[in-house]
């Protein structure tokens, strides 16, 4: 197995989603690399059922927010952004592992990525 081939896997598991950019292998390999904290393993990742990525600044930033459903059954969440010069520079990445999709979008994903989901809580707007 070459060091890229889990996230050419998550790349192609994200590539149907109609988002302003597509998440590659390589941005998928910073979301595990930059996270500030622990990240589920890339294998664990069975599915990603909710896909948000734009560059607001062009280049290589990048805003993501996505859910994932992990083999154990277990939720993932990431939020994460990179500036204009891609992750390894200026970036955030926070993954949280909840037990059920409800927590994932309550307690996994801030506000704005809710409303770009198209999953806003009761009172919030959604931007979809």
């Amino acid at each position: 197995m070459t060091d890229m081939q889990p996230f050419e896997r998550l790349a192609a598991l994200s590539a149907h989603f109609q988002t302003e950019e597509s998440l590659d292998e390589w941005d998928w390999s910073a979301l595990f690399e930059y996270a500030d904290g622990p990240a589920p393993d890339p294998a664990s990742i069975v599915t990603v059922s909710e896909l948000w990525c734009s560059s607001p600044e062009g280049g290589g930033s990048r805003d993501i927010a996505l859910i994932a459903v992990l083999h154990d059954g277990q939720w993932a969440t990431c939020v994460a952004w990179s500036d204009y010069t891609g992750f390894g520079c200026q970036q955030g990445v926070d993954w949280r592992i909840n037990t059920t999709r409800e927590a994932a979008i309550s307690q996994g994903l801030d506000k704005e990525s809710r409303a770009h989901l198209g999953l806003a809580l009761p009172g919030e707007e959604t931007t979809r």
